[in-house]
């Protein structure tokens, strides 16, 4: 339980303010204060595995019905997206159990996110995320859009947004500061570069730069993600 390379998320669960970070989606979070941050016991994890369970083995948290309950602890080591994805794949965990299994509404195909943030959108009414993808049709050049009711999902549907020509754009990150129209316009940016993609020919000028992109939540194309 540690923050990790993230774009963090302040949130207020009942009384309490808490920092989410993770790897994409929020797998650990901790009280909004610098005395918390700084205490190892204070972070918790977004689990269902059970205390002391290791991730290759896994032995799932379940309710009396044996429903996979998912939960925040101190006691066991966070499920992120892979964990889940690998979990799913291998059959130790069904899809619907999931909350970190976005599938490309196109393919059907699970997508696994690598980084980038997420938001409350107030026009939506949701969270909402946009995330590279690790590997894809381009390296680290693929960007996707979901929406989830809570922070923690469950996100099911996932809808790519931008691609590029052998050519990485990693790290987006979504600046709600910029939202327009109560959120139906967003703006993200991210890091463009030849570094990752294989590319030989850098792009003049804009080669490891930075670059903003402008998105309309009604397009129609983002429909099949809701």
């Amino acid at each position: 339980r540690f923050p990790g390379q993230a774009h963090p998320v302040r949130h207020r669960d009942g009384a309490q303010e808490y920092l989410y970070l993770g790897e994409v989606f929020p797998t650990v979070r901790v009280p909004a204060t610098l005395k918390d941050f700084s205490a190892a016991d204070s972070w918790e994890a977004w689990t269902c595995l059970e205390p002391g369970a290791d991730p290759a083995s896994p032995r799932f948290v379940r309710d009396a019905d044996g429903r996979v309950l998912f939960g925040w602890h101190r006691n066991a080591q966070p499920a992120d997206i892979a964990l889940q994805q690998k979990w799913v794949a291998d059959g130790q965990l069904r899809p619907e159990e999931a909350c970190y299994v976005p599938l490309d509404v196109d393919s059907g195909k699970p997508v696994l996110l690598h980084r980038g943030s997420v938001a409350w959108n107030e026009y939506r009414k949701k969270w909402i995320v946009i995330a590279c993808q690790q590997g894809g049709t381009s390296m680290l050049g693929e960007i996707w859009y979901a929406e989830a009711p809570a922070l923690t999902g469950p996100w099911r549907r996932a809808k790519k947004i931008v691609t590029h020509d052998q050519y990485s754009f990693y790290n987006p990150v979504h600046h709600p500061l910029f939202d327009q129209d109560g959120g139906r316009v967003i703006y993200f940016e991210g890091t463009y570069t030849t570094t990752f993609s294989g590319n030989p020919t850098p792009t003049p000028r804009y080669d490891y730069n930075q670059i903003m992109y402008r998105l309309d939540l009604d397009d129609r194309r983002l429909e099949s993600a809701r």
